[in-house]
This record gives C-alpha cells, structure tokens and sequence, in this order.
C-alpha cells in the first residue's frame, strides 16, 4: 500500500509542475497545511478522501486521474492538466492556446 499512495503523489507532483504551481500554493486552494501536502507528495501520509477530492480540485484535475495507475504515467497526466487549463476558454481563445504550444513544440523539437 506504501508504494500506492507514493505512486499517487508522484502523479501529484507531476500536475502540480505542469500547472507551475508550488506546494504551498496548491495546499492553499485545498484548504489544508502546507507541510502535510508535501508528505502527502511524498507519500509518507495518507488524505481523507474529502482533503484528496479538494487536492484534486486544486489540481484541476479528476481525482481518478491521481489514482490511475495506467501505463500512460507522466505524459498522460501533461496532456491532462494541459486539457483542464484549457477548459473554460472559448473556441477562438483554446485555438490561440493550442497555436502558441505547437511553436513552442516546434521549437524544442528543432533543437
């Protein structure tokens, strides 16, 4: 079970850096301490669910993409969080969005 709930702050830690966030910021929005976030990251604590669901809302995404345990790993958490920042934006705006990352990806890839 110690490996489950580490696995699960893993998927945490890799939302929370895609959002650019901290870990201070991301307890905040939960409504919870700072310091149990983190070992909450590390998986050295275990949330209740109603400390977990508002992680997650924090985090914008679904709790069950922090318990997934798919073979997708990292990537599929980016391509998630990138798919909630975009929720909310209007059709002109989430193609704006979209533009802006195919150059930047362009440009990495050219390197």
């Amino acid at each position: 079970m110690d490996r489950f709930y580490a696995e699960m702050g893993g998927r945490m830690r890799v939302v929370r850096a895609a959002l650019g966030l901290t870990q201070a910021q991301v307890a905040e929005k939960a409504g919870i301490d700072t310091s149990f976030y983190g070992q909450i990251e590390r998986g050295v604590n275990v949330p209740s669910l109603k400390t977990f669901t508002a992680i997650a809302a924090a985090l914008k995404v679904g709790p069950s993409e922090l318990l997934s345990s798919r073979t997708e790993g990292k990537e599929g958490l980016y391509e998630a969080a990138i798919g909630n920042l975009l929720k909310g934006l209007d059709t002109k705006r989430k193609a704006r969005v979209l533009g802006l990352m195919k150059d930047i990806v362009a440009g990495y890839k050219a390197r």
